[in-house]
């Protein structure tokens, strides 16, 4: 778990004075403790902030991401509330899953497998640290993937049917991964469930005339792929 001295560094004052900005003062308070108390609950360290120029990353699609910040706990469970999936059966596929916290969300939630994505080496060993914490404190029978790999590298296998995007990357990355599913459903034809989150601007999705929208809220869209879309 971060420590108070991290917890006040100066970007994450400064994330907490943006949120304020966009969304008001309890809000945010609401935002924070719910993230203090998942960290605090599970021992694990997913709240601090990291800029990519921080990392070390060899991949020639690092100017299209962006910065590692947590996954909200209850913006997640609010955007689960939206969706109808059958979680005990389902595979959960993270893009930029950073240092797990959408993982260990879905865990919560029962998902029988989880897979990250994660092309920065250093997020892929902190994810799995706490990942090896959570399965400790928790006994969680959810199957554990994390792959250090250029999202528009990764091969989305058969299992895959919830994909989770948390504004990792810009729309030009976005497209590149299109594609993947794309061939997936091809190969693989089956329901596909794509969450975006916090997509400030990117309608990489959302534009796509192959991708019905299921719901659209203030924090996103739901979309759902089928055979034949």
């Amino acid at each position: 778990m971060a420590s108070l001295t991290q917890l006040m560094s100066l970007k994450n004052v400064k994330m907490v004075f943006r949120n304020i900005s966009k969304v008001g003062f309890f809000t945010t308070l609401q935002y924070i403790f719910s993230d203090l108390i998942f960290d605090y609950k599970y021992q694990v360290e997913t709240i601090n902030t990291r800029m990519l120029d921080e990392l070390e990353i060899d991949s020639p699609n690092k100017s299209h991401g962006r910065y590692y910040e947590g996954t909200n706990a209850y913006l997640f469970k609010k955007a689960f509330s939206y969706i109808q999936v059958d979680v005990p059966n389902s595979c959960l596929v993270d893009f930029g899953s950073g240092k797990g916290k959408v993982m260990l969300l879905a865990a919560e939630m029962g998902f029988r497998k989880v897979i990250g994505v994660e092309f920065s080496k250093e997020l892929v060993e902190i994810c799995r640290r706490n990942l090896e914490i959570f399965k400790r404190k928790t006994k969680s029978k959810t199957e554990f993937e994390v792959i250090h790999i250029d999202a528009a590298e990764f091969a989305i296998p058969a299992e895959a049917n919830l994909l989770f995007f948390s504004n990792p990357f810009d729309e030009a990355l976005i497209e590149k991964v299109i594609g993947n599913i794309f061939k997936s459903l091809e190969m693989y034809p089956r329901e596909i469930v794509v969450v975006h989150l916090f997509p400030q601007g990117n309608r990489a999705f959302a534009d796509h005339p192959r991708f019905p929208m299921e719901r659209e809220w203030k924090d996103g869209f739901v979309f759902r792929l089928r055979p034949g879309n």
